[in-house]
């Protein structure tokens, strides 16, 4: 894997978890910048100023009259609105990372990591899908329970989904917290899983398949086939039925 891609949480994330995942084999980004909540935001920057202009200051006949100052209201109301569009940022970017016997998401807190075993994941359920352009695949996978489908991905026109049980890495987890596995780890409940992409991950697809076929599991898909076609969807589609 390139550099680029080894930031300090995805380093760390190997530290970690090397020895119950094996070698780290690719990381893969899923990312979506809300540009659309920016004037939204900006907006509120400046109703906050307003709202400064009118309740900031004491009032005094020796007080500058309102809106004196126009460049620094405009300024301060601007900034203000760009410190709250960038607190958006901390969930524009997802990335889950292949390992050798298991995938890793939800890694940026120690509490909060969760891995999928090879032998957990249903290779039969894995597919690749593709929704028309400007439109998220993930917002057309449906389940009839609504807990029954976790998003790995932000947003984007492809989607990798598979069925598994998800198993926490947490350090500290809890004894009661679910069944467990020969690995002594907590297990949750099983569900479909979806990871949602802007670009065909064709990466992502191989290295599971290659990771599976070396773990000693069936190889998902045709024999031969390298990276699964994408299956086209247009309207809502439930993954319980398929």
């Amino acid at each position: 894997m390139s550099d680029a891609k080894r930031t300090w949480l995805v380093r760390r994330s190997e530290r970690l978890y090397g020895d119950r995942l094996g070698q780290l084999r690719h990381s893969e980004l899923s990312w979506h910048i809300a540009w659309k909540w920016l004037p939204s935001l900006v907006a509120v920057g400046f109703i906050y100023g307003i709202i400064f202009e009118l309740t900031g200051r004491p009032s005094s006949q020796r007080d500058a009259a309102l809106f004196s100052d126009i460049p620094l209201f405009l300024t301060t109301s601007v900034l203000t609105g760009m410190v709250l569009w960038s607190l958006t940022l901390f969930w524009s970017f997802r990335r889950v990372l292949v390992f050798d016997r298991g995938l890793l998401y939800a890694y940026a807190q120690q509490h909060t990591a969760r891995a999928l075993f090879w032998p957990d994941i249903d290779a039969a359920s894995l597919r690749v899908v593709e929704a028309p352009a400007g439109i998220g695949a993930d917002s057309l996978l449906k389940t009839l329970d609504k807990r029954g489908k976790t998003s790995l991905g932000v947003s984007g026109r492809f989607a990798v989904v598979f069925h598994g049980v998800p198993t926490a890495l947490a350090a500290g987890a809890r004894d009661g917290a679910g069944t467990r596995d020969e690995t002594g780890i907590p297990a949750l409940d099983a569900g479909f899983f979806s990871f949602s992409t802007a670009r065909l991950p064709d990466r992502l697809v191989t290295e599971i398949q290659k990771a599976m076929a070396d773990s000693g599991l069936e190889r998902p898909g045709p024999p031969g086939m390298k990276v699964l076609p994408p299956v086209q969807i247009s309207s809502a589609t439930r993954l319980d039925r398929t």
